[in-house]
């Protein structure tokens, strides 16, 4: 009763691609599928509200329920659909029923060829341009990976949680082929713009798909200016600021 289907346009593809991910550690999930549909030419075509928050909103003595929405695009001339959203589920159950929900409107699309999603991969001590990590739901796919020299989780992860690698597991069960794409990141509380960008570049030469990334580069400029402005400003708070402890 909590989740809601809003179809705005009855679509059919087949053999297409699916790019399913949102908002984790560092953003990345969502950075990337927010810069696919800002990057292609996209129609919205439905939309998933879930009702789960424990809180409601209050305007002037009216109250309306917070919903979180989860929204889907197609892409024609790549034939793609890329789904995304602004937070994760926090209730597992919610979680998998976005997942189901999501899946039965691609199946009433047609067939996909490969789901993808991405998300962050946290390396604390990262020294140079972030790495991709990537998994897949069957050997051959692994193989072909490992083929054009992308790195594949072996012993370092054991476990992908939350949406970005549940939504694997119900495409498996679903008998869909699919691949995570994890990108490094060194914080796990800000937005990894390079992050974002390494697991696009990985995703177009899987998919033969150009993608103009430059927006990632200027994102995370901007983010190193903002950050030494920050310092700059504490760096002047503390020189004023007498003795003191703590």
């Amino acid at each position: 009763m909590n989740i809601s289907i809003k179809m705005l346009k009855e679509i059919k593809l087949d053999n297409f691609i699916v790019f399913a991910s949102l908002p984790d550690m560092g953003k990345v999930g969502g950075l990337v599928s927010e810069h696919l549909i800002r990057e292609l030419q996209v129609e919205k075509f439905a939309e998933i509200g879930i009702f789960e928050k424990p809180w409601v909103k209050n305007e002037k003595g009216l109250v309306k329920p917070v919903i979180d929405t989860y929204d889907l695009f197609v892409n024609y001339e790549n034939k793609i659909i890329v789904m995304t959203g602004k937070e994760q589920p926090q209730d597992p159950s919610n979680l998998f029923n976005l997942c189901l929900t999501a899946f039965n409107i691609i199946k009433n699309i047609g067939v996909p060829k490969i789901v993808y999603t991405a998300g962050g991969y946290h390396q604390p001590q990262l020294a140079q341009s972030p790495k991709v990590y990537a998994v897949s739901t069957d050997n051959e796919t692994v193989l072909k990976l490992k083929t054009l020299g992308i790195n594949v989780f072996d012993k370092e992860i054991e476990v992908i949680t939350w949406f970005n690698g549940v939504v694997l597991g119900v495409a498996s069960e679903m008998k869909f082929k699919a691949i995570g794409l994890f990108g490094e990141i060194v914080e796990t509380n800000e937005k990894q713009p390079l992050a974002a960008k390494s697991v696009l570049k990985v995703f177009s030469i899987l998919e033969d798909i150009a993608i103009n990334t430059d927006g990632f580069d200027l994102e995370y400029e901007n983010q190193m200016l903002e950050k030494n402005k920050r310092n700059d400003n504490y760096g002047e708070t503390s020189k004023k600021s007498g003795p003191g402890i703590g």
